[in-house]
C-alpha cells in the first residue's frame, strides 16, 4: 500500500513555498547520488554528467550519470568529470544511472469545484461565508467513514463532525489553512492552522488541505486540495526501464538482464519510496540491474543542512 511520504510531510510545512521546495526534491536527489559518487577517486574520473546515451532503438536517452570504462584526468593529474556529449557506442561504458523522483500530486477536489464558482484574478474559488460544505474520507475495505462539516463566517472557521459535535472553532485569518488526514489504520485526525505534518507520527494515507487565501467582504478565496501518493509513478517506472532495456539491447543484443551483471549495469536510484506501488516496483526489478532508495530521512537531513548554510 502507498502513502505520502515524510519528505512530503516535512516540506508541507512551508505551504505555498512548499510546492516550489517539491519540485526541487528531484535536484537535492541528483545531488546526494553525484555526491557519493564523488567520494570513491577511481569512479570520480570516470564519470560523464548528463549525456545523451543511444540505445538499440536509435532513440537518445539524457541519462544523470555514466561511469566510463577510461579514466579522464586533466594535465595536473586530477580527475576530470565530463559533462554531457553523446554516447554510442555502449561497449565504451561501465554502467549509467538514472534518478526519478515521484512526489504528491495536489488536485483540487472535484466536489469543492462543482459548489464554488472560480475567482477571475486567481487561482481560488469563492467560498461565501455562512455556506455550509463537507469533506469526507471513505477508505476501501473499512466501515469506518468520515464527514466533516465545514462553514466559514467573516470571523472564524468552524468544523463540525458527522455528528455535528464542533470540532475546531478558529479566528478566521489571511493564509489560514486546515489539514484533514488519514492514516494507513484508517483513523482521521484534523490539524489546526498553527500545526504541521511534520508533528503527524502514523504513515500518512491521504490528506485533504483547505487552503484560505483572503477573507473579502462577502466570502473567502479558498482551495481545498486532495493530495495524492504518486499517481505518475507508473510512468516513471515504464521510462526508466524502457531505457535500460533499449541500451542493454544495444549491448548485448538481449532485452533480458543477465545474472550477477559486471560489463555494463543499469541503476535507478529513487526517493519518496512509499508512492511507489507494487506493480511499478515489479516494473523496475524485472527491467534495471540495480534499484537504489534514498531514504526519505536522508533526504531530509540534506534539506536541513541546506537550511542551516543557505537560510530557508
Amino acid at each position: 500500500m502507498t502513502y505520502l511520504s515524510e519528505v512530503f510531510k516535512y516540506i508541507s510545512f512551508y505551504r505555498k513555498a512548499g510546492h516550489q521546495i517539491g519540485r526541487k526534491v528531484g535536484d537535492m536527489l541528483e545531488l546526494l547520488t553525484f555526491g557519493s559518487l564523488l567520494y570513491d577517486d577511481n569512479l570520480k574520473s570516470r564519470l560523464n554528467i548528463e549525456p545523451k546515451l543511444f540505445g538499440f532503438s536509435d532513440a537518445g536517452h539524457k541519462v544523470e550519470f555514466v561511469i566510463s570504462k577510461n579514466n579522464n584526468f586533466d594535465i595536473n593529474g586530477e580527475a576530470l568529470i565530463l559533462n554531457g556529449g553523446e554516447i554510442s557506442h555502449t561497449e565504451t561504458i561501465l554502467g549509467f544511472i538514472e534518478c526519478k523522483k515521484v512526489g504528491v500530486e495536489q488536485t483540487i477536489n472535484g466536489k469543492f469545484k462543482k459548489q464554488f464558482s472560480k475567482d477571475t484574478t486567481s487561482n481560488y474559488y469563492k467560498i461565501p461565508y455562512d455556506e455550509n460544505f463537507t469533506i469526507n474520507f471513505s477508505p476501501r475495505n473499512s466501515a469506518q467513514k468520515y464527514k466533516y462539516h465545514i462553514k466559514i463566517d467573516k470571523e472564524r472557521i468552524n468544523i463540525f463532525e458527522e455528528n455535528t459535535k464542533l470540532l475546531i472553532k478558529e479566528k478566521l485569518v489571511d493564509n489560514h489553512r486546515i489539514i484533514f488526514t488519514l492514516s494507513d489504520k484508517n483513523e482521521s485526525k484534523v490539524l489546526k492552522n498553527d500545526q504541521s505534518l511534520r508533528s503527524y507520527k502514523d504513515n500518512l494515507k491521504s490528506c485533504k488541505i483547505l487552503d484560505i487565501s483572503i477573507k473579502q467582504n462577502e466570502y473567502c478565496l479558498g482551495l481545498l486540495n486532495d493530495c495524492l501518493s504518486g499517481p505518475q509513478t507508473p510512468e516513471k517506472a515504464k521510462q526508466a526501464s524502457f531505457v535500460a532495456l533499449d541500451v542493454r539491447k544495444k549491448r548485448f543484443n538481449s532485452f533480458d538482464i543477465r545474472h550477477n551483471e559486471e560489463e555494463m549495469l543499469s541503476i535507478l536510484v529513487l526517493t519518496e519510496f512509499s508512492h511507489w506501488e507494487i506493480k511499478s516496483q515489479k516494473m523496475i526489478k524485472a527491467c534495471i540491474d540495480k534499484n537504489l532508495i534514498i531514504s526519505d530521512k536522508l533526504l531530509i537531513k540534506a534539506f536541513k543542512e541546506f537550511e542551516e548554510i543557505f537560510g530557508d
